[in-house]
């Protein structure tokens, strides 16, 4: 199985390979982006069987070349969904987010509407939404239920 990770924050990126890796995901075959600009030309480049985004992430890098730096987008990954929802397939895809709430359409939607809204409106898979607070075990329990869902090959 293919993995897109596209997180910016070191900690919570590290949170997240780790649980990853503990479902039995090889690190071949995990891919991370830091920023908007780099997961959008990695959802057009390949396929992927999931996508894990975080919706608030950088656009670009000050340098061009990581995906990085540029000014954050609190939206971010909506842009990454409009991306996959262009390449015309559909994936399956965890939205984890420091916020208790997207924008979505100009549309504040609660995280628990989140994988409904965002399926409709972009045509993936969307697993479900889960609120990341470091070192609290209740966004792990959330992620490893929805990771759960997923037939791994």
């Amino acid at each position: 199985m293919k993995v897109l990770l596209i997180e910016d924050e070191e900690h919570k990126a590290e949170d997240l390979t780790r649980r990853l890796l503990d479902k039995g995901i090889a690190p071949a075959k995990l891919t991370r982006a830091i920023g908007v600009r780099q997961a959008v030309l990695q959802v057009m480049e390949g396929s992927y069987d999931l996508v894990i985004v975080d919706m608030a992430l950088p656009t670009f890098s000050s340098k061009g070349d990581d995906g990085s730096g540029g000014g954050g987008q609190a939206v971010g990954g909506i842009e990454v969904l409009r991306a996959l929802a262009s390449t015309k397939t559909s994936t399956k895809i965890i939205i984890v987010t420091q916020y208790p709430d997207i924008i979505v359409g100009g549309n504040r939607v609660r995280l628990h509407q989140a994988a409904r809204v965002l399926s409709a409106k972009y045509k993936q898979e969307v697993l479900g939404a889960v609120l990341y607070s470091y070192k609290t075990p209740e966004w792990e329990t959330a992620f490893d239920a929805l990771l759960e869902r997923i037939k791994w090959r």
